[in-house]
């Protein structure tokens, strides 16, 4: 089977999307717990995670309007948004916090901007989802995998680390 470039490129148009992104500074304040943002589920942000403020989350995260609550099948998700030729990838944890788009803390936005997120206030981004590991975030390892890393065909190491 034979799949031309040119499908390929436009399937992956596709699967993109434009939007927007400004900021809120309620983002940018460190001490906001993480109880307050909209995909906050049964004592936590995200899975195995001990984030307790907001200064405690490692990636850079973001508000989309289309999470409505700590169900929404965005929460959690990692996108990866495009200006110009910038790229960064956000954690989706919150809902818009009164914009629509994406909405970032102000230093993300400036990153994002070339540092004029103050003088565009909101741009248009492309946006597109992308793996966890793209927000820094490795999903546990299976047995089999770990075996594989640390013993090989031995069981020697692995069963002493599990």
């Amino acid at each position: 089977m034979y799949i031309s470039k040119a499908g390929v490129l436009s399937i992956s148009l596709s699967l993109a999307s434009a939007t927007t992104v400004t900021f809120n500074g309620y983002y940018s304040d460190d001490s906001v717990p993480v109880s307050e943002l909209a995909c906050y589920k049964d004592g936590e942000i995200f899975k195995d995670q001990d984030w307790v403020k907001l200064g405690d989350i490692t990636p850079d995260f973001a508000g989309f309007d289309g999470i409505d609550g700590p169900n929404s099948a965005l929460c959690g998700t990692c996108w990866s948004l495009s200006y110009g030729y910038t790229s960064r990838s956000v954690l989706v944890l919150d809902g818009p916090r009164g914009g629509s788009g994406f909405v970032t803390s102000f230093t993300l936005m400036d990153s994002l901007t070339g540092g004029k997120a103050e003088q565009l206030g909101r741009v248009n981004v492309t946006a597109f989802q992308v793996e966890l590991l793209d927000c820094g975030i490795a999903p546990e390892p299976k047995s089999q995998e770990l075996k594989r890393a640390v013993g090989g065909n031995s069981n020697w190491l692995y069963d002493r680390l599990t």
